[in-house]
């Protein structure tokens, strides 16, 4: 079959034209354009190392920080930059020293990385690890709300919700949940990875207590850029993972909370200084990040829809919990693999070997494994690739 051809805006990316990329989600995909700025600040920073660390180097911070919170809805000096969702989620479970009869409450649903996090910080702490049977397929966000409610005991204190799952591609109710859970008393770190530019984000009116997020996926800054937010009543507990020299500019009253986090180390921070120039750029791409948003989700329904009849398989959640992420059904109790990092299933070989397409094929969950694929849609995509998919599935699934 002929390889499908990009969307009108696939000229702004640095694609491989003999891969059908539908699978944004993993790790994103920069802009040329802001590929090309971060190489320009890279060689300043090699022109002059001292001057670029030592004086041009904070600038050049809080700009970002500053468009950054801007863009979340939230205040400055509540925000600090790190790497990445998986880093957040490190840092907040190392600063808040559990006691051994705590709990810490997650679902299932929750992202590899960030539930490796809590049990090792669970056996850490001797703490116990509860996690919630969120199902999937879902009717209606309150079985999301209800499963998670229903775990929480007088000794839940901190629970770890996703915004948007990465497995199973689901936008959650994170602000009845926040709101739900901080009323009780339990503290809430939103896994936000997917959160920055797939949806207009408020963080102050979400409410948690932690909330950390990717920016390198759909704000598509470069690699190694994300967030971490923390409430104000939480900040004089909450430190970074690695002290360094801006350390003692805190003191622990010292009204820049962020001041902390500034400089871990010595390193190459020009994916930080690229956030604003990216939100600048996906912004005006199609006129605004409103018209960016409502085109993406669109064609994620469209294309759920369509290849939902060609496997003839039913859709796993109604549309109001779907933004560019979903999943389709493709195999009913599939063998669970033993290790599920990385795993390569034999359907995405295929996919990936015979017909060039770069898409998860991957389990859920274990207790009543399927194989599902999950779609991603970005501005470069086009309607024409998820038929070709839908197409070669049919075909790989028929044989």
């Amino acid at each position: 079959m002929k390889l499908p051809s990009y969307s009108e805006f696939e000229k702004y990316w640095h694609h491989d034209p003999e891969t059908v990329f539908l699978n944004h989600g993993s790790f994103g995909s920069c802009p040329a354009e802001i590929l090309s700025k971060q190489c320009a600040l890279q060689m300043k920073m090699e022109e002059e190392p001292v001057r670029f660390m030592t004086r041009d180097w904070e600038q050049l911070y809080w700009e970002n920080k500053r468009a950054l919170a801007e863009f979340v809805n939230c205040k400055a000096e509540d925000l600090v930059l790190i790497n990445n969702t998986t880093m957040g989620v490190n840092t907040i479970l190392h600063a808040l020293r559990l006691n051994e009869h705590d709990e810490i409450l997650t679902h299932n649903h929750a992202y590899g990385a960030c539930l490796n996090t809590l049990r090792y910080y669970a056996e850490r702490y001797r703490c116990r690890l509860h996690i919630a049977e969120v199902p999937f397929p879902l009717h209606h966000e309150d079985e999301i709300t209800e499963a998670i409610l229903k775990a929480v005991t007088p000794r839940t204190r901190l629970a770890m919700i996703d915004h948007i799952t990465s497995a199973t591609g689901i936008v959650f109710p994170v602000e009845r949940i926040t709101r739900e859970l901080e009323a009780r008393g339990v503290e809430v770190l939103v896994d936000g990875a997917h959160a920055p530019g797939m949806l207009d984000l408020n963080l102050e009116a979400i409410g948690a207590s932690y909330y950390t997020g990717n920016c390198h996926k759909w704000i598509c800054s470069p690699k190694g850029s994300a967030l971490l937010h923390v409430r104000k009543d939480k900040q004089a507990k909450i430190s970074p993972l690695q002290v360094s020299h801006k350390n003692d500019l805190y003191s622990g009253t010292n009204k820049d909370w962020s001041a902390q986090f500034m400089w871990p180390g010595t390193d190459d921070y020009t994916a930080f200084f690229m956030i604003k120039d990216s939100i600048a750029f996906m912004g005006q791409l199609m006129g605004g990040w409103e018209a960016l948003r409502e085109r993406n989700r669109k064609l994620c329904l469209e294309a759920r829809t369509y290849l939902s009849q060609i496997t003839g398989t039913p859709l796993p959640a109604p549309e109001s919990m779907i933004s560019h992420l979903s999943n389709i059904l493709v195999q009913e109790h599939a063998p669970s693999p033993a290790i599920s990092f990385n795993m390569v299933a034999p359907l995405k070989a295929k996919l990936l070997e015979e017909y060039h397409i770069q898409v998860p094929v991957f389990f859920f969950h274990s207790g009543n494994p399927r194989l599902w694929v999950r779609i991603s849609v970005q501005a470069y995509n086009s309607p024409e690739q998820y038929r070709y998919l839908g197409d070669c599935l049919k075909e790989l699934l028929s044989n």
